[in-house]
């Protein structure tokens, strides 16, 4: 991997072009650093080995695809059964099946 700092981009920005194309390269700028990644559709979707990890600790029988449902991937909707409690909740909502949550249940819901 190679790390460059903004300065050097900005002066050499074909030549790291290039270069990613052969190996990672990250732009440091600041604290944060900006991967450069080449491919040949600009709606390719990325994930990282933390994103693979916590999927593959949904349990099979729970698992789908989150890009489905969601643009980002978010995790949250790789898991069946989050998808069908919010589906739940939606039908109920729509169905005027909602009710008010007791101080008790939003203290405890949004840890105040």
């Amino acid at each position: 991997m190679k790390i460059i700092t903004t300065k050097e981009i900005k002066n050499e920005t074909k030549a790291f072009f290039e270069l990613a194309e052969k190996e990672r390269v990250a732009i440091k700028n600041g604290n944060k650093y900006v991967n450069l990644i080449v491919t040949n559709e600009p709606d390719t979707k990325f994930v990282d080995e933390e994103w693979i990890n916590e999927f593959m600790s949904i349990p099979m029988e729970y698992r789908c695809n989150p890009f489905d449902i969601s643009p980002s991937g978010d995790l949250f909707f790789a898991d069946k059964r989050n998808v069908e409690h919010l589906n739940a909740a939606v039908f109920q909502a729509r169905n005027g099946q909602t009710g008010k949550l007791s101080k008790t249940a939003q203290k405890q819901l949004f840890e105040l």
